[in-house]
């Protein structure tokens, strides 16, 4: 029959490829295709969105022109009082910030005060190397006579010449050193036996050392009188690398702060 007549139209059917088995109804993907009526409601919307936020914008730059006198005045009077608290506030923060630093350098000050009493404290007890301008005293003793007392009084003489760090024979001598006469080791230092010949050390003003060492009835008087030889060298830079340990005291304690006196 024609299809003219008929007014049927062909029912289109698809086989199975060369890979397929038997036949089946082949589906595509399906388009949605928009309606008059949507593009109007879109186009509405967008219209209508920016309208409001054109009345918005406009709304919030008239609303200080809408304002009255007083209401004017008084919300010059709070932004004036709000300026005024920001101030008092960024004021206090940077007295803050002033003090954190005072206190960052106050603490380092006492920290470097410290540690310069700290090397002061170790010179004078020994606990530390030191270097610096001094004296060698060099002493023989050929005859034996060079006891534990004359070595007793050489001490003396540098202590009151202003010598800041001494030594003997190796052996760190501080303001509890002492020396003594010993019938096997001959003389003792410290708990150590030393013999000749006698090697002081001391940093302090050479001259001044020199001097006091020197003077008539004096420390080298005193060797030479007991058979002994000296030989004093002045030097302007000697090191003293022995060192004393420290022990913990038996009987003293520190006085609390506030419990002077």
């Amino acid at each position: 029959m024609d299809e003219k007549a008929t007014g049927e139209r062909p029912t289109a059917t698809a086989t199975g490829g060369a890979g397929g088995a038997g036949g089946g109804e082949r589906r595509g993907w399906w388009v949605p295709r928009l309606t008059r009526t949507q593009v109007v409601a879109a186009v509405l919307c967008a219209v209508l969105g920016f309208g409001i936020a054109t009345q918005v914008r406009q709304t919030q730059t008239d609303v200080l022109a809408g304002m009255r006198q007083d209401d004017l005045v008084r919300l010059l009077d709070e932004l004036t009082r709000r300026n005024a608290e920001l101030d008092d506030e960024q004021e206090q923060l940077r007295e803050q910030l002033a003090g954190l630093r005072s206190s960052s350098s106050s603490r380092r000050a006492a920290q470097e005060a410290a540690e310069a009493q700290a090397q002061v404290q170790g010179v004078l007890a020994g606990t530390l190397p030191v270097t610096g301008p001094g004296v060698v005293l060099t002493i023989e003793d050929p005859e034996g006579g060079v006891r534990a007392q004359i070595l007793v009084k050489i001490l003396e003489e540098l202590r009151n010449a202003g010598a800041e760090a001494i030594e003997l024979n190796g052996q760190r001598l501080t303001a509890s050193s002492w020396i003594l006469d010993d019938d096997v080791d001959g003389v003792v230092v410290d708990g150590t036996p030393v013999s000749p010949p006698y090697e002081w050390k001391a940093i302090g003003g050479p001259e001044d050392m020199a001097v006091a060492l020197g003077i008539p009835g004096g420390a080298l008087a005193s060797v030479r009188n007991a058979g002994g030889e000296d030989e004093l060298e002045q030097r302007e830079d000697l090191e003293i690398t022995s060192v004393r340990r420290l022990e913990e005291p038996r009987y003293a304690e520190p006085v609390a702060p506030g419990d002077e006196g």
